[in-house]
């Protein structure tokens, strides 16, 4: 594996362009209500809490719901027409519009549909993510959340990591997501194996240390991503300096995912300031 120089790697996360990636906007938003009565019917059938879309959304994305499936039924929201009396003619006219809100049967869950791929994959010859998981002690679990446009995320207190099965970058989101339990920012207490003060840092410097992190893991790797690493990581920064420190945070956490991995050959630490 080439030994590539990180300090110049994330000087590159933080400042060269970026874009924000289209896979945060590629379902729906749910409103809290619907996720909470999609769930309720997804469990009524025996099926895992997963990312959900209509009939139309899977078919854009190269899914087909299977056959006998029954969709789901969320309160859609429906523009009405209020009509009144010409007072000459006595013809109708539109006079203004109301909402109501309808329980409609339009949605899918992904376990749902068959079809395409549901994640593109690339080739890691040089890095195993079951040895890797193994080594760093953290445990891969099915993803349990309707919403399709969050990509993945570790949970707190336990040392379990979760992505999407539609992510658009899986290998990148699991590098973001192990590193979140690396850097500490998923701890409750005085844990053994993370670091200490990652419990009490904000979310955005929390969010651009895990990216930076997945960041330098991709570039090592040679795996694509790069672009919206970047935009990811200036989006939470929003100008903000990232601290010395955390880029020493981000050095070893990559660090020490790239060496879990590795199978046959020796990982060369990047050039640490």
């Amino acid at each position: 594996m080439d030994k590539p120089d990180w300090n110049a790697l994330l000087q590159q996360a933080l400042s060269l362009p970026g874009t924000i990636s289209k896979a945060y906007s590629v379902f729906h938003n749910y409103s809290l209500g619907n996720a909470i009565l999609a769930s309720i019917q997804l469990g009524e059938r025996g099926l895992p809490l997963a990312p959900i879309a209509s009939f139309n959304r899977w078919k854009d994305l190269g899914r087909q719901v299977k056959k006998g499936e029954k969709a789901l039924s969320l309160i859609m929201p429906v523009t009405m027409k209020r009509k009144g009396m010409e007072a000459e003619d006595k013809e109708e006219s539109v006079v203004g519009t109301f909402m109501i809100f309808l329980l409609k049967r339009h949605w899918f869950s992904v376990d749902q549909t068959e079809g395409e791929a549901l994640s593109p994959e690339v080739a890691m010859p040089d890095w195993d993510k079951a040895t890797a998981l193994a080594a760093l002690n953290i445990l891969e679990v099915p993803f349990e959340m309707i919403d399709g446009n969050c990509q993945g995320y570790a949970k707190r207190g336990v040392r379990e990591v979760a992505v999407n099965p539609v992510a658009a970058m899986p290998w990148k989101t699991l590098f973001h997501e192990v590193a979140h339990h690396l850097l500490g920012h998923t701890a409750t207490g005085d844990e053994t194996g993370v670091m200490s003060d990652g419990p009490t840092m904000p979310k955005c410097i929390k969010e651009a240390e895990a990216e930076a992190t997945a960041y330098l893991c991709c570039a090592t790797l040679g795996l694509p991503g790069m672009e919206e690493s970047r935009g990811y990581i200036q989006n939470w920064l929003n100008g903000e300096e990232f601290p010395e420190k955390s880029s020493r945070r981000v050095f070893a956490a990559a660090d020490k995912i790239l060496k879990a991995g590795i199978q046959s050959t020796k990982v060369e630490e990047g050039t640490h300031a």
